[in-house]
């Protein structure tokens, strides 16, 4: 029976559990997919969870927040001059969007104050972390025409 390493192709079942830094928590259904191991881009910490498992194993990945969609980080919370953005749109918990200089402007607005905008430039999602419940479905030698994604190493 193979076992997952580079170059061969894994069938998996996955469910996914995020948890928000709130703590809230959300679940998708059971979902199918076929990758080439090692060729393919996965997040780092399921393709650890997974390497050397055969079909028929169940493993558990938790994968951090940096491989989701970032750590939160403090310093893209800034204070910005109220007078440099469009009032109507200056909403706290509500994202603030417009287009300046031909480039988009986006942040979450957290607070305003008498002159000044709290703007938080991180992705709404950061801080987020990901739990993987993985069933290995198949594995199998990976065809020649299925080792040149996009993505494929040199």
């Amino acid at each position: 029976m193979e076992s997952v390493k580079e170059c061969k192709m894994v069938t998996i079942e996955y469910r996914i559990r995020t948890i928000t830094p709130a703590g809230e928590t959300t679940e998708t259904d059971p979902q199918t997919c076929s990758f080439v191991y090692g060729v393919d881009a996965q997040y780092p910490a399921v393709e650890a969870a997974i390497v050397d498992k055969k079909p028929g194993d169940r493993v558990k990945a938790c994968v951090p927040p940096e491989q989701v969609f970032g750590a939160y980080d403090e310093s893209l919370v800034r204070e910005l001059p109220r007078e440099d953005y469009k009032e109507e749109r200056l909403k706290p918990g509500r994202m603030y969007r417009q287009i300046r200089k031909k480039c988009l402007v986006q942040f979450m607005v957290k607070e305003l104050r008498d002159d000044v905008v709290v703007a938080d430039f991180n992705d709404p999602r950061a801080g987020t972390c990901a739990e993987f419940d993985i069933l290995i479905k198949d594995v199998r030698e990976a065809k020649k025409n299925e080792m040149a994604p996009s993505c494929a190493k040199p």
